[in-house]
């Protein structure tokens, strides 16, 4: 197995091997939409990659230019034959991935305090997996219960479906009353929740740390486990044969990122490298959606609205017309009406904050939001390391209406390997706590 590692947003110098590597694979320059649909080992959140504003799907994972590969917003690992390529995010060090493994934590609600203290760089990609097993269970289940029509089998005097005649040969000769059939019902025990019930059951068994250790999901791990009374452990290839195709029901639609979920952590061998597959596998993260989705955990909690750009309920629209329809809808990325106005940023705002380094669009976007929802101050916000631009850095008042411009960097704990992932947690908490004073 190959493995190569690069930093998100970065010109990651190779030498001769790693490039010839990276070019047997034949992904650079690949739009991740394309590899995502022709894919389906290739599992990339969020689903709806037209969702955020960074373009990500027309975007490829990695560009070559020269002895050197050019990464944009994406995280995670992705494979091809026996050739791996770890994304892991610039902030950072060695093989602790502590502030991917954080955002991650928060935004799907995982207590990973107590990771075990010596897990290495291959078992971080198999956590993320359970991250999203369990963030895709909520989600689904907030769908309801997954029903489905299943035959069913009974043997009594109550004939209600089709007669089993092999059957009932074999049960009820001589006859005494009762009749073998079969028959169809509408169950809540079938295929797919059978495949989350081996997911559950095989997590557990693999790990010595509890995965689900959070209340609310124990309680729907629990309800899976009351709805599938007919679950064996030896009928899990059977149960993930019957799953390998694609679901398409217009109700359930949740469930099926969910199935691929399941299907990825039953096939993970060795952080699911699978040398002999001339498909395309991993997980990736859009850095841009997983780091507003972690400030939403911050945010929301001090009574910022964060729009979702597929909802009406909290959209703004820059005009009403004539005929009193609203034209032109705008998604800040959080807000408080007549207050204030905050456009996530996982990108570096460089020191002076003149509108060419950060980007005429940037700040026009951002005065945008401040004017059509009457706030008197907008800010930028963005992650950093560097201690020169860490907390507020304003701009000015802008001319016109008025209101005040400027950016915050929200600080990164820089850690080395001695560090424990509750030090992590503990210092990035400082940082959490002075954004929300900020506000």
């Amino acid at each position: 197995m190959r493995t190569i590692n690069l930093k998100d947003n970065y010109p990651n110098p190779l030498n001769e091997e790693e490039i010839e590597l990276l070019k047997n694979t034949g992904l650079s320059e690949k739009k991740l939409s394309e590899l995502a649909k022709n894919n389906p080992g290739l599992l990339v959140f969020p689903g709806n990659l037209n969702e955020y504003k960074d373009d990500i799907g027309n975007l490829p994972v990695f560009r070559l230019a020269g002895n050197v590969a050019n990464t944009g917003n994406l995280m995670g690992f992705i494979g091809k034959g026996d050739v791996v390529i770890n994304i892991h995010s610039r902030f950072d060090t060695g093989d602790k991935q502590y502030f991917l493994q954080y955002m991650l934590s928060k935004v799907f609600a995982i207590n990973l305090v107590d990771l075990p203290s010596n897990y290495g760089k291959d078992d971080v990609w198999r956590f993320l997996l359970y991250f999203v097993f369990t963030a895709l269970l909520q989600k689904a289940l907030r769908q309801g219960l997954y029903k489905e029509y299943v035959w069913k089998t009974y043997n009594d005097a109550n004939v209600k479906g089709r007669i089993d005649i092999n059957r009932h040969v074999k049960k009820n000769v001589p006859f005494q009353g009762n009749i073998a059939y079969a028959m169809r019902e509408h169950a809540f025990d079938n295929k797919i929740t059978q495949l989350i019930r081996h997911t559950i059951e095989f997590i557990q068994e693999r790990e010595a740390f509890n995965v689900f250790s959070d209340t609310g999901i124990l309680q729907n791990i629990n309800l899976i486990r009351q709805i599938t009374p007919a679950y064996h452990r030896h009928n899990r290839s059977r149960i993930k044969h019957q799953n390998l195709r694609p679901m398409n029901h217009p109700f359930f639609s949740e469930y099926e990122p969910l199935r691929r979920v399941c299907i990825e952590i039953l096939n993970y061998e060795s952080v699911a490298y699978r040398p002999n597959n001339k498909k395309v596998y991993g997980i990736l993260f859009d850095g841009a959606w997983l780091w507003e989705e972690y400030l939403n955990t911050i945010l929301k909690k001090i009574g910022f609205k964060h729009p979702k750009n597929k909802e009406k309920r909290g959209r703004k629209y820059l005009i009403t017309g004539k005929n009193g329809k609203n034209q032109g809808a705008i998604y800040p990325d959080f807000y408080k009406e007549n207050e204030t106005v905050l456009d996530a940023k996982y990108k570096d705002i460089l020191p002076n904050l003149s509108e060419n380094e950060v980007g005429r669009n940037d700040w026009y976007q951002l005065i945008t939001y401040l004017h059509v929802l009457k706030a008197k101050k907008g800010y930028l916000i963005f992650p950093t390391q560097k201690a020169g631009k860490t907390g507020e850095k304003p701009i000015g008042t802008l001319n016109g209406y008025g209101g005040n411009i400027g950016a915050y960097g929200f600080p990164v704990p820089e850690y080395d390997n001695n560090w424990t992932f509750r030090e992590f947690t503990d210092k990035i908490a400082e940082s959490e706590k002075n954004l929300s004073r900020f506000l």
